[in-house]
């Protein structure tokens, strides 16, 4: 978890306020005067409650070690805090933050050499006793799910219970399980919602068997009684909550199983939406299921369309025939090429020939708009390389898709002979086409004039034209790509300057058997006088290494 500025900026202000409170009792250093320690214990409390208005919980690692001190004013003020934040953590990000917690630091030590008849005798809130499961001692993590055991709120403390029944210490995972199977019950269904992913990643968990667990919790969840309780898991945001409960909910009866395929089908994760897709196409007899289908064919994500087309496979001929031409202008690739197969197939073919080309040609002409660029794309895909010709036209159309979908299909049917076409457009105004006829020249080798491309480089053109053109420059020999590299790490560009200085860093002159020849480093040299600034001083060195130019030749 990356520390903004903002939060290492405010754990600087507390450190800086909380440090005389240390220093009583430290025979190393001048006592501070109760004035300053007054005033010292006040700013503490300040920075504190700034922390906590900020209502972020990646603070509480660092916030830790104020449970230690001895002033008991600050020890409840960082107990409130910390209390405050845990209350924000998501459950998913637990095992994360534990591990994050654990991390050895030099303000961890006070906390970390906590003891457990110590912490046993404080009155912390909740939360604290919360984070304390997590304490490198296993008393005082033992201590604390006791401690928790006697709450009333299960919502809090069971992902804890969760976190600690595969602990390494086997006393702490008899105290965990005995939590935990105290919350099987009905009235505490509700509590296991938020906390099924947890208890999905203890299948991968080896200290202890915790099958019982999981039959334990599909068993509580299934109750007729606890239908709402999994309705809510199925429409959970956490896609390990909805994953879970789509699994489960799939070992129900016929009549309740539909429910939740619908469910599972309007799930923003398209892990379940996939996972359903394949149910509804494996279950032949399900409510609605046409219905269901034809929302899968117009799913964003290409795998669910697919297992529509695939559904479609073993309905009648004229169904069949029908959904595999709709998928002929579909807009991925792997569709257009499922259903090219499946119209091969032997059952097709006995229906007439369908002729493909011919297909998407005349989708061309006819079709709607919207699909133009699908039916170029499948041209470029099945076509021959007269058809170049008529198809490099829709490079300048007004829809990006449309131009990128020719410059995709002329440069797969003719890259060859069309090279000065593909680097003219890499001036396109449009990143997508731009985008497209760059993946084509790099495709070509060394095809491509490194001239033209170095006028693009150079030139006063778009950024994303020139970062095109760099990275086709690039792919050529290292020794000639350096020259390349300085340009656009001289360029000014922030893009630019850190393609072309990576490049030059990750440059490894041993893998090549032999230097540079003089004509490379004559070109390095003027490739470097030429630039506008100089050159940082550990990118000089680093050419020097590489191409064994001499630092006095790099002067601009």
């Amino acid at each position: 978890m990356a520390a903004s500025s903002y939060m290492i900026d405010l754990l600087q202000r507390l450190d800086d306020a909380l440090l005389p409170t240390w220093a009583v009792g430290w025979r190393w250093r001048p006592q501070p005067t109760k004035a300053d320690y007054e005033r010292s214990v006040a700013a503490s409390k300040d920075a504190l409650a700034a922390v906590q208005a900020t209502g972020d919980w990646r603070f509480i690692p660092s916030l830790l070690y104020v449970l230690s001190h001895d002033n008991a004013e600050l020890r409840f003020a960082g107990a409130t805090v910390i209390n405050d934040l845990a209350a924000s953590i998501p459950v998913a990000a637990l095992p994360g933050f534990e591990v994050r917690l654990r991390d050895s630091t030099l303000q961890a030590y006070s906390w970390n050499e906590l003891r457990m008849e110590w912490v046993a005798k404080q009155e912390w809130p909740p939360r604290v006793w919360a984070m304390l499961t997590m304490h490198p001692s296993g008393y005082v993590r033992e201590a604390a799910l006791r401690r928790l055991t006697s709450e009333e709120n299960s919502g809090l403390a069971l992902p804890y219970f969760l976190l600690r029944i595969n602990d390494w210490v086997e006393q702490v995972r008899t105290v965990a399980t005995a939590a935990v199977k105290g919350l099987l019950a009905p009235q505490h269904a509700s509590a296991w919602v938020p906390v099924l992913g947890l208890v999905d990643q203890l299948r991968f968990r080896s200290r202890a068997d915790h099958a019982w667990l999981t039959d334990a919790v599909t068993s509580l969840l299934l109750r007729p009684e606890s239908r709402p309780e999994l309705m809510t898991a199925s429409r959970s945001e956490d896609r390990l909550v909805a994953r879970w409960a789509f699994r489960a909910a799939m070992t129900l009866p016929d009549a309740d199983r539909a429910m939740f395929v619908s469910l599972a089908l309007q799930s923003g994760d398209p892990v379940v939406r996939l996972h359903a897709a394949k149910a509804l196409r494996a279950w032949a007899g399900c409510p609605d299921r046409e219905l269901f289908l034809a929302n899968m064919s117009s799913d964003r994500f290409m795998p669910i369309r697919r297992e529509a087309l695939y559904a479609a496979l073993d309905d009648t001929p004229e169904r069949r025939r029908t959904v595999l031409r709709a998928a002929l202008l579909d807009r991925h690739a792997s569709m257009r090429h499922a259903a090219r197969f499946y119209l091969r197939d032997k059952s097709e073919q006995g229906s007439g020939d369908l002729g493909v080309r011919a297909f998407y040609l005349d989708a061309i002409a006819h079709d709607e708009p919207c699909k133009r660029s699908a039916a170029i794309s499948g041209v470029g895909e099945c076509g021959t390389k007269a058809d170049a010709d008529s198809l490099a036209q829709f490079a300048s159309d007004g829809r990006s898709a449309v131009a990128s979908a020719a410059v995709r299909a002329v440069a797969a049917l003719d890259g060859d002979h069309r090279v000065e076409w593909l680097i003219g457009l890499l001036c396109d105004d449009r990143p997508s086409v731009a985008r497209e006829a760059g993946r084509a020249l790099e495709s070509l080798g060394n095809n491509a004039s490194v001239e033209a491309l170095r006028q693009v480089l150079n030139g006063d053109t778009h950024e994303h034209s020139r970062r095109y053109a760099l990275r086709i420059l690039l792919r050529r020999h290292p020794y000639d790509a350096v020259v390349d590299a300085v340009t656009a790490a001289g360029s000014g560009s922030e893009v630019l300057v850190r393609v072309g200085t990576d490049f030059i860093h990750s440059v490894r002159p041993w893998r090549v058997p032999y230097g540079p020849s003089d004509a490379q480093k004559a070109a390095a040299r003027s490739a470097i006088r030429e630039l506008q600034a100089p050159l940082p001083e550990n990118l000089c060195q680093r050419l020097r290494d590489v191409m064994g130019v001499a630092l006095s030749d790099m002067k601009a």
